[in-house]
């Protein structure tokens, strides 16, 4: 999992080449920055910032290439809003790179000095900086190689460490170090993952999507948003929290805000969730922002430069700006949370009268989530008290709802079900295709012996799913999929109760897993559980509607017509559906003579409204097949005739 430290550190360098180093700035997981004097034949040395490749990450092709890619688009953008690269050079076998030098600080450090100081930049100052970015932004994107070919830039990093501000005024994009060019995506063993700083990732990112110049101007329109509310536009409890905020674009600080309403319509627009709906380009979203800093540039820039020079408390030559954000230590070099962390022991009383323990809180959650404890059994920490699960905030949370009683749980659960289905013969694909034709709200309980799976369904949508399957459980999964090895998930248990019992808090915290990476392994966890119903063959499924998904659920975010695709797919693969077609491969097919009460044809994905125009007249089965099938999809055929019948849109004409 983690990568194996690296090797200490040369003695310190005193020289690349020409260049004098003054100090280092900083060092990151790739490279180092120096800030260093060239000195000339004429005039003053010159100061520039040095970045090298740290020698371990130079040892290594990968590294290599993408320290040359880096070097090689820098070279092609030249733009006052975009820092300079001076030179590509190497010193004792090291390649480095020597950049323009911008005396000042990045707009980070200056968003942070604004709060201290209880200030405000103001609309149009705000507006500014952002035009001042977007038109750097333009140059990268726009940029060509040598002989005229658009390189494809996407720079996936626009963050506020990498919005250098001089005391001059000027406002410069910076780092390349994990920009993304056509060109570069042939470069093999070089990752194409989201690096970006978390805040200022854009949905796609989060959710594991194709990162574009789109992707850059959310990244810019977040910052001129949290310039002009004065706050961060993402915001939560935890790191997850924000990226579904992210994920969903929850802009509802920016809609509150006092502010012009075209001003806010034209962030938003750069906000869309859907990268398709943004500003084409950095370009046309400055265009829409220029009437908000009429004011002459001039006035604007000196005001900018002001502000700098007060933020870094010199006149001049100001602080210096790291390229380059340094990074944690690693695990073997941090101190464990585990070390003054009190140990607690845990007796459980079952209302049979067995004695369990003493156990872990770990192993007492599991237990809760898994149905071998109930809200009525006792629970005593450390010796205390012996008090019903269902009376401990921090262990009722992990409480299935069907668990709990009427007094407890939620008001829906204590009527009867409004629908039951069962699940032979694949009855929970009419299930979900009920609920999102209808747009139910509420819960399907669903019960196959003693395994008990909980899908909440909001407007139609699954968007979460609880599960009393221990190889289900989140820990179980991150150490099946390998993104945590069984040791760490282990550490992350042992400290379980500092984060409430929240694993994915848990091993976020402690850096066993970066944030996005668990966002996405746990949306796919869910995704999983869900999709693992459409294999049972029997049991049932009881709808319960109005009741609402659980405080601290992950909510999912699924097209609920393409999860049935894939469930039924997943059917078809394993040879559940033989039986709806065996003997009738010569057989019609006809379009029902009413159809169910709760379709709306306008409310049926594409290919279930051609198979209802397909079959207003009987055609045989392998006709209707064919007539669904497309190049791409070979099996969408069968599908959409599996999804009508189980929805009885169509039946057997003999």
């Amino acid at each position: 999992m983690r990568s194996v430290p690296p090797p200490p550190p040369p003695p310190p360098q005193t020289r690349f080449g020409r260049y004098e180093i003054v100090d280092r700035i900083a060092v990151g997981g790739m490279a180092e920055v120096f800030r260093a004097r060239e000195t000339r034949a004429v005039g003053e040395p010159r100061v520039v910032v040095i970045k090298r490749m740290l020698p371990h990450v130079a040892a290594e092709e990968s590294g290599l290439l993408m320290f040359r890619e880096e070097a090689r688009l820098g070279a092609q953008v030249a733009h006052p809003n975009v820092v300079e690269l001076l030179e590509v050079d190497s010193a004792d076998g090291h390649p480095y790179l020597a950049l323009e030098y911008v005396p000042g600080c990045d707009l980070w450090r200056l968003s942070r000095w604004l709060v201290r100081e209880g200030r405000a930049l103001g609309v149009e100052l705000s507006v500014f900086v952002l035009l001042e970015l977007l038109a750097g932004l333009e140059a990268v994107h726009e940029a060509v190689d040598e002989l005229g070919h658009p390189l494809g830039i996407v720079h996936q990093d626009v963050s506020p460490s990498n919005v250098l501000l001089s005391v001059h005024g000027d406002v410069k994009l910076g780092d390349f170090g994990i920009a993304k060019a056509a060109v570069a995506r042939a470069l093999p063993g070089v990752s194409g993952r989201a690096k970006g700083k978390l805040g200022y990732l854009a949905p796609e990112q989060v959710t594991g999507g194709s990162a574009t110049r789109a992707t850059d101007v959310f990244a810019a329109a977040v910052m001129g948003a949290e310039l002009l509310i004065g706050r961060p536009l993402f915001a939560g409890g935890s790191e997850l929290a924000i990226l579904l905020a992210i994920r969903d674009a929850n802009v509802r600080p920016l809609l509150d805000a006092a502010l012009p309403d075209p001003l806010k319509n034209a962030l938003v627009s750069a906000l869309a969730r859907d990268p398709k709906q943004r500003p084409a380009s950095a370009g046309l979203l400055s265009e829409k922002l220029r009437a908000f800093a009429p004011g002459p540039q001039s006035v604007l820039r000196r005001e900018l430069a002001e502000l700098v020079q007060r933020a870094t408390g010199v006149e001049g030559e100001a602080e210096r700006t790291p390229l380059v954000d340094a990074e944690p230590p690693l695990a073997a070099e941090r101190t464990p949370l585990t070390r003054d962390l009190p140990s607690q022991t845990f007796e459980v009383e079952l209302s049979s009268g067995r004695r369990l323990g003493p156990w872990r809180f770990a192993t007492v959650v599991e237990a809760i989530t898994t149905g071998r404890i109930g809200p009525e059994d006792l629970v005593s920490v450390d010796g205390g008290p012996m008090l019903p699960v269902g009376r401990d905030p921090w262990l009722a949370r992990h409480l299935p709802m069907a668990t709990l009683t009427p007094l407890t749980r939620d008001a829906a659960l204590t009527t009867e079900p409004h629908v039951r289905r069962n699940f032979a013969g694949g009855g929970f694909i009419r299930a979900m295709a009920e609920s999102a034709a209808r747009r139910d709200t509420g819960l399907w309980l669903c019960e196959q012996g003693g395994v008990r799976k909980e899908v909440y369904v909001r407007e139609g949508v699954p968007v979460f799913v609880g599960s009393n399957v221990a190889g289900e459980l989140l820990g179980e999964h991150l150490v099946t999929r390998g993104v945590i090895t069984r040791g760490e998930l282990d550490s992350a248990l042992a400290v379980l109760p500092r984060f409430e019992g929240r694993l994915g808090d848990t091993l976020v915290a402690l850096e066993l897993v970066d944030a996005v990476t668990l966002f996405r392994a746990i949306a796919e966890q869910v995704r999983e559980k869900l999709l693992d119903l459409f294999l049972w063959e029997s049991g049932t499924a009881e709808l319960y509607r109005g009741a609402v998904m659980p405080a601290g659920g992950f909510p999912l975010d699924l097209d609920a017509w393409e999860i049935l695709r894939s469930g039924v797919d997943r059917r078809l693969d394993a040879g559940l559906e033989e039986a709806r077609f065996k003997g009738r491969m010569l057989d019609d097919l006809v379009r029902v003579p009413q159809l169910p009460s709760f379709v709306q044809e306008g409310g049926l994905p594409e290919e279930l409204r051609e198979v209802l125009a397909f079959a207003v007249t009987p055609r045989p089965l392998p006709e209707l097949v064919d007539a669904l099938a497309q190049p791409s999809d070979a099996r969408r055929g069968y599908r959409a005739v599996t999804l009508a019948l189980a929805l009885d849109l169509v039946r057997w004409s003999t």
